[in-house]
């Protein structure tokens, strides 16, 4: 078992305790090898909306890289709120294969690769203004 990816893990299931927009959370899938990891999580927001986390990560030299990641934010009737990953199906966007599809189904690229923490930030925001 990799420590550096098993504390990354860690400090993101402290994250979503502390976060004051999650009310409950369960972790789906959790495997941690000699050198990479992955986490799949699914969160309940308290404004009934659901936000699923899945990081697939890497450790070389003590730094734990993202390779793959899918941020799925939805409201409580289950529509799309925002989908943040890096599957390869939009090869013309600036800085593919990393993009974000919005609520009304535009795919906009990301300069700013997210993370867990990064997309926990972004959705507290957005609820703490509505």
């Amino acid at each position: 078992m990799n420590l550096f990816i098993q504390q990354r893990f860690d400090t993101i299931e402290v994250r979503l305790i502390e976060s004051p927009v999650i009310t409950s959370y369960r972790i789906l899938r959790r495997e941690i090898g000699p050198s990479d990891g992955k986490i799949r999580i699914k969160a309940i927001l308290g404004n009934g909306g659901a936000l699923e986390l899945f990081e697939y990560v890497a450790e070389s030299d003590a730094n734990v890289q993202l390779l793959n990641y899918s941020f799925h934010w939805q409201s409580a009737d289950g529509a799309l709120k925002r989908r943040w990953d890096n599957a390869p199906h939009y090869p013309e966007l600036l800085n593919a294969p990393h993009h974000v599809h919005s609520e009304s189904e535009v795919v906009q690229e990301i300069i700013d690769v997210p993370d867990v923490f990064s997309i926990i930030e972004e959705i507290e925001a957005a609820l703490k203004k509505s």
